[in-house]
């Protein structure tokens, strides 16, 4: 320890109290630094070194008496760039495409052709979804469903299609539901920018928990985990019972972030039409009620939701309220969910299921002051709902009324259109957090007034102006000075790209992550995608254009002495495919693969050695996932599907920028026995041999499929032999375990 500490005080990093913590001093660390403009250095190998980027690498590669790796051969370079980008092999098509197109620009048209796929925003899509832990359901005991969270999902997919500027993607996500012009979607239908705060209940929730000021306090904290990682590249989350041990960031300032999180509670929002109605203050039974979706009005009286119409209903939720009661009584008519939701928590949640007026009562002993809310949620495709009356009393039986039927609102499908609904924060628990003394909720401390980072943002930040501050804290984190946000996001392009960051904790820039192997590069890398305004395309295409990107993987004895872990980038690095392009490129091969976009997930396929809570386990869905791609296959965090897991699909708990990549015997043992790899080998047999039925037009077929290449005369006369005594089935089963289909180079 005292060496670390005397380490980081050569540095000028004080590590001290939040009274005494010199945010200045903190700020020499590189990370902390604003982003400078850097000159492109001069090299020798000119020719080479034709793009600024590929001369930032040659500068530090020719230091060392190293030269870079040949190119690549150009079928290996198309495999690679069509893995990369979108996340499929090429077509046999698309690779005779490119190889009859002799002009200099035919692999920049393959870029371009690339980047404008919409699968491309499938695949980049799902980079980001490790960022979020995005997961379908709560986990826990039961892994209840997270309402429509699919349809964040796909606005992550749009957003990068759409080449949506980086800020305001990030605005969207931390206050899409508050900006004061909301983006729409192309074609005016919905708005856009709510669905982005989706990403605030993607984490695990707890089932009835015991303490639940616990569990809110552990959701903020996953909150405050995935904010500060996805965003900044800082674990801010260890300040949460102390100090930060490493980086200038305080308790307080914990808790100060900690406020805009604790501000708000999970609601839901209509964001179809052009006028979505999502109305606050609807006045009934002593509570103000918020209306998500055109069904929930006051009619006659009572909160009614219409009828007739064959489409989801809406939800509507009060207020919240203290329970200064012992009861709370619900007059209830029709067919829907009513909840009281305390402490975030809801209470045995009933069904209501009868034309006739009934009395549900929830006992709140257990809970008396806590914050408390009613929610109805209308999901009966022919039924309505009518809550007539709300009590909070000390007696445990509601007063007697003379029975009667449900009125309905009588809507139809012209006045009542389906509701487009999404998750989203609500700001109706504003408040300042209190410290929590060595993180624990029954030990406060001082108020800490809302703010971000002080290392960042300063100490003389503007107060709270409205609500929970979440607008603020969105134009703090994308405000210009902030030199995380580009550093970050560049650095997770480029690693998706090249294999490896340049910085290789891309989830941790502060003063325990790796320092950048060309910080000069990753500095002008930033100024280029703020001076593009915020182009992610932009830099996909910088960097895939590079010589350095059309290197060969192939070693070189003599650098491999000097560079031996490739930091300086001396080679292209061979990478295995990661688990959703290993399983849709099974599904590609096979020609079984459904490249329809969006809409609800597939039921996870739910093999009989999964295991996991019984009271939380779904029906199963098909093997094949109804051949989607495996970014529609519904994401249940106690039943995550096999055929993802087993090649180092994440387990959604936190930002995760940088998987695990394991080789291990089980990973073969799965290829060679699992029915859903068999199943496609077989459909990719019976399409191969439907059209030709013969054998070395079959094999030059399957390599051209599955490699990218045809068959060398040995290869091709080794499958000769093989199919003399087995079926083709068993031959394209064998090329699928390949390491040659696994990986790319």
């Amino acid at each position: 320890m005292r060496s670390t500490l005397t380490f980081l005080a050569a540095l000028g990093v004080v590590l001290a109290a939040p009274a005494t913590i010199d945010y200045a001093r903190a700020k020499r660390f590189w990370s902390f630094r604003p982003i400078e403009v850097r000159a492109v250095p001069a090299v020798r190998d000119t020719a080479w070194g034709a793009s600024p980027i590929d001369r930032f690498l040659l500068h530090k590669l020719e230091a060392k008496g190293l030269k870079p790796a040949p190119a690549a051969d150009r079928a290996t370079l198309l495999r690679r760039i069509t893995f990369d980008v979108i996340g499929l092999p090429p077509t046999p098509a698309e690779l005779d495409a490119f190889l009859a197109d002799r002009s200099p620009q035919a692999y920049e048209r393959v870029v371009d052709r690339l980047l404008a796929s919409p699968h491309y925003g499938e695949r980049w899509a799902r980079h980001w979804l490790d960022l979020v832990r995005f997961a379908e359901t709560d986990g826990h005991e039961f892994d209840n469903d997270k309402p429509d969270m699919w349809r964040y999902r796909d606005y992550v997919v749009r957003a990068f299609n759409e080449d949506l500027a980086y800020p305001q993607f990030v605005r969207e996500h931390i206050a899409g539901d508050l900006l004061p012009q909301p983006r729409r979607s192309r074609d005016g239908s919905f708005l856009e920018s709510p669905l982005a705060t989706a990403f605030y209940w993607l984490g695990e929730n707890k089932n009835s928990p015991v303490d639940s000021v616990e569990s809110i306090a552990e959701r903020v904290d996953s909150q405050i985990d995935v904010f500060g990682k996805a965003f900044l590249g800082l674990t801010v989350a260890c300040a949460r019972c102390h100090d930060h041990k490493f980086d200038p960031i305080a308790t307080a300032d914990y808790y100060s972030l900690a406020g805009y999180f604790h501000s708000v509670r999970r609601g839901q929002k209509a964001v179809e039409g052009q006028a979505p109605r999502n109305e606050s203050g609807v006045q009934f039974g002593g509570l103000t009620w918020t209306v998500a979706g055109p069904a929930f009005a006051l009619h006659q009286g009572r909160l009614t939701s219409g009828n007739v119409s064959p489409v989801r209903q809406g939800v509507t939720y009060s207020n919240i309220f203290p329970l200064t009661k012992r009861y709370v009584h619900l007059r209830v008519a029709g067919s829907a969910k009513i909840r009281l939701v305390v402490d975030e928590f809801p209470l045995n949640p009933f069904t209501s299921g009868t034309p006739d007026f009934k009395w549900f009562t929830y006992d709140t002993l257990m809970y008396a002051q806590h914050p408390a809310y009613v929610s109805l949620v209308d999901q009966d495709p022919t039924g309505h709902i009518t809550l007539a009356e709300v009590i909070l009393t000390d007696e445990a039986k509601p007063p007697v009324r003379e029975k009667e039927t449900d009125l309905a609102a009588g809507n139809t499908a012209e006045t009542c259109p389906e509701p487009m609904l999404t998750l989203v924060p609500v700001d109706d628990v504003v408040a300042d957090t209190r410290v929590h003394v060595r993180g624990s909720h029954k030990n406060l401390g001082d108020t800490t007034p809302r703010r971000f980072l002080p290392v960042i943002a300063g100490l003389d930040q503007p107060a709270i102006s409205q609500g929970s501050g979440r607008l603020e804290l969105a134009q703090r984190l994308t405000d210009d000075a902030n030199p995380f946000l580009a550093r970050v996001m560049v650095n997770r392009l480029w690693q998706h790209h090249f294999g490896r960051g340049i910085v290789n904790t891309p989830d941790n820039f502060g003063l325990t992550g790796e320092p950048p192997t060309h910080p000069e590069l990753l500095d002008w890398l930033a100024n280029e995608f703020r001076a593009s305004g915020w182009s992610i395309k932009h830099m996909h295409r910088l960097m895939l254009l590079t010589n350095a990107y059309r290197m060969s993987s192939a070693g070189n004895p003599a650098a491999q002495d000097v560079d031996p872990a490739n930091k300086l980038l001396h080679r292209f690095p061979v990478q295995r495919l990661d688990a959703e392009s290993i399983r849709d490129g099974l599904l590609a091969v096979s020609g079984s693969l459904d490249r329809k976009m969006a809409g609800p997930s597939v039921p996870v396929y739910v093999s009989p050695f999964m295991d996991g809570d019984p009271r939380g386990k779904p029906k199963s869905g098909p093997i094949d996932g109804q051949n989607r791609r495996s970014l529609y296959v519904n994401v249940r965090r106690n039943y995550l599907a096999d055929s993802l897991t087993i090649f180092d699909y994440p387990q959604p708990i936190s930002t995760l920028g940088k998987r695990n990549v394991s080789v291990v015997p089980a990973q073969a043992l799965f290829l060679m026995n699992n029915e859903f790899v068999r199943q496609q080998a077989s459909r990719w047999a019976q399409r191969i041999g439907a059209v030709s039925p013969l054998r070395p037009v079959q094999v030059k077929q399957m390599y051209r499929e599955a490699f990218s290449r045809p068959p060398t005369a040995a290869e091709l006369s080794a499958a000769q032999s093989f199919l003399r005594t087995q079926p083709l089935e068993n031959y394209a089963h064998a090329l699928m375990q390949t390491a040659e289909f696994l990986f790319i180079r």
